[in-house]
């Protein structure tokens, strides 16, 4: 009887202290402000490199494969920063009081001139990629990117 007298005058001051906020709680999920996992990103028809993973490759393959990584990196860096360059100069444009729809047209013509380069150097990197396969990982490739419901380059 002593014991519980006690817990119940323990009860209110343990309320009052709350143990539990020096947990590490999340949140509910609905007061989470996090964005989801990125779900929706699949791999596209020219992501050869996602699909590479199970393909049981060499370390020769592997070495090969780091090298074209890097140089891919540095080629696709500077096209990167000179996109953000142009994709800023359109905002400042648009939302500039000297609007001049000529300097317009010639931003968004080097943009798709970017984006077209950028669009071939990515092929090229992933047929380069391919070319490291022997017969048989290229097969499975082709059957693992079939999988994702994408058409396989060759």
């Amino acid at each position: 009887m002593k014991k519980l007298m006690f817990l119940i005058m323990l009860l209110p001051i343990m309320a009052i202290a709350n143990p539990m906020m020096d947990r590490d709680v999340s949140p509910p999920h609905s007061d989470n402000k996090m964005p989801p996992p990125a779900m929706h990103i699949l791999p596209k028809p020219d992501d050869v490199g996602f699909f590479l993973h199970d393909l049981n490759l060499s370390t020769a393959q592997n070495a090969k494969i780091l090298i074209l990584l890097e140089k891919e990196r540095d080629l696709m860096e500077e096209d990167r920063d000179e996109a953000r360059k142009v994709r800023r100069d359109i905002e400042e444009m648009t939302l500039s009081d000297d609007f001049d729809k000529e300097k317009l047209e010639k931003l968004i013509d080097k943009s798709l001139m970017l984006h077209k380069r950028y669009a071939l150097k990515k092929a090229e990197f992933s047929h380069e990629l391919y070319a490291v396969l022997d017969q048989q990982q290229r097969q499975a490739l082709k059957i693992k990117m079939l999988s994702f419901n994408t058409p396989f380059p060759g």
